[in-house]
């Protein structure tokens, strides 16, 4: 312990003594002098006097814990929170929101505050936060050989080629603190994959001369561990690839080859590596049981290299017991079965599979798809069977790589995890009638049992109408049945939240002064303007001697409201057939 924290303990244990010691009354004034002396606060201090055996002695209050709110009434908040919450995990509705929906549907009797509510949420153990924490891992298992395996890379900052050969880095020149130094061998640095079969505890691992993951790698490497090799009993296809989030675990091209080999594959989150533990064991067995003996000998290149592991382990997969099973890795491995065997297709036909991309089809309404193998006929495909199926929705489709024309259809089943179906192409007849699921007339209807949608559909029409099946419930709305009887009240919370709202002082303006449209003063059309009205209103082109009158009676312009008498005098002039009558007096030229 440091000497500062003995210096405040015995200074707290003094304090504790001189508490016990004070009268009635002065323990305070001890207090606020200790919490000064330490530079905390009296609740900190509290904290650490009772960290070396301090007790105030005051009783409890015999109401601690207690509260107005039931513990049925804050799950129900609780579970409305809950049920607000997206998919994502993101909380939508606020805690004041949730109490006063609640206390408007009649599910809380006692009004608290939010912060209230969460406390006794805390303490109750259905806090929202409490209600997203994760669950405790649990321990797994595997059911046989082949079924799952762990893969995991890791560079090795103890070898690299140097002309040639495999050489120990001195630590002294490649460390972290001398990155110009490690730049130098960034190309000629060894990346070491190990692969371990998780139920008999098999290790398979390689070399290779890299700077880092590649997907090229990383192919070459699972067609090692599942390719038959000499010396090495274990080999084929697992059921489950458990890797990390790497850029090659993650590749299109990688992810391509498993799906078609019909891999599950799983990449645990960052930072988990529990998920993958056994694997990162067998890392830490290899660097210190097989590349602590490369110290005292010469390695000329990585073949050599990976010869001397292969031989390592073949000693250690087919002579050391393991401690778990308590036989050899190879020997619990040979209990597999032949239908848990799946051997691998040649590489040729691997590398051809991580460009071919799973495809997605429509479901019809008939619960069936169609789809054209790679060298083969169209085939029809019954997916009547996979759970969570819906007509018109896209189901996502591959090749069953060992059993073609099968696909496979990808689709998480009840638990939410993902499995691969298998669906076989379905029969017809001579006139091209499927055979399967089809009824005849006359002598049976054969009809689809009901999908995850139709069944939620159903759960949904009873709720509210009380009618499952879908016509007889849409009648009932037809005919203005209220959804749940009426007793759901969707606006019960806002006749509170209106008469809690504040009455506003109404606001002074200032007057707007729109003038008088009486006194307005419009300004007259122009002589041309008023003939192209006139024209309109006429239908037809004026007369000169009737242009001529307008300029004579309106020479500064004419007003819009004269313009409907104007066309009243100029239908008289133009039935009296002479010149016009001037108002005005003419000037004559005099010679």
């Amino acid at each position: 312990m440091h000497s500062g924290e003995l210096a405040e303990m015995a200074y707290l244990q003094q304090l504790v003594t001189n508490l016990r010691r004070a009268p009635h009354g002065t323990q305070g004034a001890l207090i606020e002098q200790g919490a000064a002396f330490l530079g905390v606060s009296r609740q900190t201090l509290y904290t650490r006097l009772r960290g070396v055996g301090y007790t105030s002695g005051r009783k409890l209050r015999a109401d601690k814990g207690d509260s107005r709110v039931s513990l049925a009434e804050v799950k129900q908040v609780a579970a409305i929170l809950q049920a607000s919450r997206r998919q994502t995990g993101k909380a939508l509705l606020p805690v004041v929101d949730a109490i006063d929906i609640a206390e408007a549907n009649g599910v809380l009797s006692t009004r608290v505050t939010p912060q209230t509510m969460l406390r006794i949420m805390r303490r109750a153990g259905c806090h929202p936060q409490q209600l997203q924490q994760a669950s405790p891992h649990a321990q797994m298992r595997s059911l046989h050989a082949n079924h799952v395996w762990q893969l995991d890379a890791s560079i090795c900052v103890l070898y690299y080629l140097r002309n040639g050969r495999v050489g120990v880095m001195d630590e002294r020149q490649f460390n972290a603190r001398k990155p110009a130094a490690l730049a130098k061998v960034l190309n000629e640095r060894v990346l070491r994959y190990a692969l371990t079969d998780h139920y008999s505890g098999h290790v398979t691992a390689r070399y290779y001369q890299t700077s880092g993951e590649d997907q090229y790698t990383l192919f070459q490497f699972l067609m090692h561990a599942m390719q038959p090799q000499a010396g090495r009993v274990a080999h084929g296809v697992p059921w489950m690839m458990v890797w990390d989030a790497g850029s090659a675990n993650q590749s299109h091209a990688i992810g391509n080859l498993l799906t078609q080999l019909a891999i599950r594959h799983w990449a645990h989150i960052p930072g988990n590596s529990r998920a993958k533990g056994q694997v990162e064991s067998v890392h830490n067995v290899i660097e210190r049981k097989f590349e602590g003996r490369l110290t005292f000998t010469r390695v000329d290149s990585v073949e050599q290299l990976n010869g001397h592991l292969d031989n390592w382990l073949v000693a250690l997969n087919g002579a050391a017991k393991h401690s778990r099973h308590g036989h050899t890795r190879s020997a619990m491995w040979q209990t597999i079965r032949t239908d848990q065997l799946r051997l691998c297709p040649a590489p040729e036909t691997c590398s051809a599979l991580m460009t071919s991309k799973p495809e997605t089809r429509t479901v019809n309404g008939a619960l069936t798809i169609t789809f054209k193998p790679r060298g083969a006929e169209r085939g029809t495909y019954s997916v009547a069977h996979i759970p969570g199926v819906r007509v018109r929705e896209a189901v996502t489709i591959v090749v069953n790589p060992y059993r073609a024309p099968n696909v496979f259809v990808i689709a998480p089943d009840e638990a939410g995890e993902t499995r691969y179906w298998e669906c076989t192409p379905l029969e017809r007849d001579a006139a091209g009638f499927i055979l399967a699921g089809s009824g005849v007339f006359g002598e049976s209807y054969a009809s689809k049992p009901d999908t995850s949608a139709d069944t939620a559909r159903k759960d949904a029409y009873e709720a509210a109408y009380g009618e499952r099946e879908t016509l007889d419930a849409l009648d009932a709305k037809q005919k203005g049945a209220i959804a749940f009887n009426g007793e759901l009240d969707p606006f019960a919370d806002l006749p509170a939240k209106v008469a809690a709202t504040p009455t506003y002082i109404q606001r002074r303006g200032t007057e707007l002064h729109v003038p008088n449209p009486l006194q307005l003063e419009v300004k007259p059309l122009s002589i041309v303007e008023a003939l192209f009205e006139l024209r309109a209103r006429l239908d037809r082109s004026l007369e000169s001697h009737e242009a001529a009158a307008v300029r004579a009676w309106f020479p500064d312009g004419v007003p819009a409201d004269d313009i409907d008498g104007l066309v009243e005098r100029i239908h008289q002039l133009s039935a009296a057939g002479a010149p016009p009558a001037f108002d005005t007096p003419r000037l004559v030229a005099v010679k």
